[in-house]
């Protein structure tokens, strides 16, 4: 049974991985080499801790101060306005509904524990141990208010288990020496663990998918041969290869290819920017999240990484490269002192849907057809989760229940 997973970054690569485990032969189809596009630039955390969807009440009511400021941790790509307005619509429909949003917490808590359990066993099984560390995570807080407005989040981590420690400013400062005295709060998760370089992580479960059997060619998919309700064959780099069962696993591209196949994937860009700084006084081993300024500061092993924010847009519209040097700036406020020449810089386009829960599942119509995609900013941590539900189901395994709100066939 030959499966082609359509997409070489983290999910494609892990998703190929779990169903290689599987004993079946598996074919990666990417136009890119592994691990060059969105998740070669990720903050590097694994996020088990992200319970709510973004698309909430909380966020709902930011989105005309949203539109207005260019600088926010949560802001709209101004050419792509216009090509936003039916996303945004559906945005807020998801976001205003209590149905929605439960949804949202019940998916994301089931993800989450297959995350953590996961990621552990992949780490072993594919030789990753060098590219991760357990050191934690830290989410300071610069005012009481910016404090309290995360306490719905901690309540619903607490309440399904997450540990988690609250701090004052001294001792958060003890954690991350160097940080800024106006620091007033912290959040310490003592669980939390990283990667010290995201694009590694991903040629090494490429390179371990290929020593064990696998095939990745880089090609473009061009469409599909469809028979009755199954697809027999992918059209890739000119040429037809056959196949028993598809895995879409190809980020935001995912809703190009989706259209082939006669439903919606609605995903926008989530345009997330790094930039590479020298190590310069990093006396810090551990991620640290400015929460009010929506952001990641992570030691890496090429340098510190200062990345994160949202800037909702088109796909394959310029950088805004303004929200690189944001980031700088955000991080002298953070961390004053820290971080010496900038040594590189980056945007990728987060696959995301209106309702900011992924698609993952059967996809309607076709039974030999399966979706992990629009995961937006927490796909390295749900990759691994994503490959195995994918593996669960070519077995005849249900997902969990909860999982019946990312279902792929629900935008129609």
């Amino acid at each position: 049974m030959t499966v082609a997973v359509i997409g070489a970054g983290v999910v494609g690569m892990a998703t190929a991985r779990a169903i290689q485990r599987g004993g079946r032969p598996v074919v990666v189809l990417d136009g890119v080499d592994p691990g060059r596009k969105t998740s070669f630039g990720n903050a590097g955390f694994i996020a088990i801790d992200h319970v709510l969807p973004l698309a909430r009440p909380s966020v709902l009511k930011r989105v005309p101060s949203m539109l207005l400021d260019r600088n926010g941790p949560l802001t709209v790509h101004t050419p792509s306005l216009f090509w936003l307005i039916p996303w945004m619509l559906r945005f807020g429909r998801a976001a205003s509904s209590t149905q929605e949003v439960n949804k949202g917490v019940d998916s994301f808590g089931a993800l989450m524990a297959e995350a953590n359990i996961a990621w552990k066993a992949e780490i072993q099984a594919s030789g990753l141990g060098e590219l991760f560390k357990s050191k934690g995570a830290l989410y300071v807080y610069e005012t009481l208010a910016g404090f309290e407005s995360g306490a719905q989040e901690r309540a619903l981590q607490a309440a399904k288990g997450t540990a988690l420690e609250i701090l004052d400013g001294d001792r958060a400062r003890e954690l991350a020496p160097g940080l800024s005295q106006h620091i007033v709060k912290g959040v310490y998760y003592p669980h939390g663990m990283h990667t010290v370089s995201p694009y590694h992580v991903v040629t090494t479960l490429a390179e371990r998918f290929v020593a064990e059997g696998g095939r990745v060619e880089k090609a473009n998919v061009e469409g599909f041969d469809v028979a009755g309700d199954r697809v027999t064959a992918v059209r890739a780099g000119g040429k037809t290869i056959a196949v028993d069962a598809v895995a879409i696993c190809a980020g935001r591209a995912s809703g190009d290819l989706t259209r082939h196949l006669g439903f919606k994937a609605p995903l926008v860009a989530e345009r997330g920017y790094h930039v590479m700084l020298e190590p310069d006084n990093v006396r810090f081993d551990l991620p640290v999240s400015p929460a009010e300024r929506g952001f990641f500061i992570t030691p890496m092993r090429e340098g510190l990484r200062v990345a994160g924010t949202v800037e909702l847009g088109a796909p394959n519209r310029p950088e805004s490269w303004h929200r690189a040097d944001l980031l700088k700036k955000h991080l002298q406020a953070i961390f004053p002192g820290v971080g010496g020449a900038e040594t590189s810089r980056w945007m990728g386009e987060r696959p995301s849907l209106p309702d900011f829960r992924p698609a993952i599942g059967r996809a309607p119509r076709h039974v030999n057809v399966y979706c992990g995609y629009g995961h937006q900013h927490v796909g390295l941590t749900l990759a691994t989760a994503t490959g195995r539900l994918i593996a669960r189901l070519l077995d005849g395994e249900a997902l969990p229940p909860a999982l019946a709100h990312c279902d792929p066939g629900r935008f129609g």
